[in-house]
């Protein structure tokens, strides 16, 4: 079952369902540009709404549901807004990656 709650997927091997690989890849359009500009607190920002949608929406998913979480509750922890922006990206990039095998 898809993250949002239809059988949407990839051919059907693993890895994220299409449209949590489509809102990831459109928040790093977004954020990677804002953070590249010096806008850590905009990369940041743009990361975290998309991680806490994908959540709050999610159905399913369990194993990317929980990378998100994870990594919004490290950034709760975390003083420094660059690496904030970091631990989301690199949690994006794991969850992205799973599409691979």
């Amino acid at each position: 079952m898809g993250l949002f709650g239809g059988n949407h997927s990839n051919g059907g091997g693993p890895g994220p369902p299409d449209p949590v690989r489509a809102y990831l890849a459109l928040a790093i359009q977004l954020g990677a540009p804002a953070y590249n500009g010096g806008d850590p607190r905009g990369c940041f920002e743009v990361y975290a709404c998309t991680a806490r949608m994908l959540l709050r929406l999610a159905k399913g998913a369990d194993e990317d549901k929980a990378r998100l979480r994870g990594a919004l509750e490290h950034c709760a922890t975390e003083v420094d807004v660059d690496q904030q922006a970091w631990i989301l990206r690199n949690a994006f990039d794991a969850v992205l990656g799973d599409e691979a095998g």
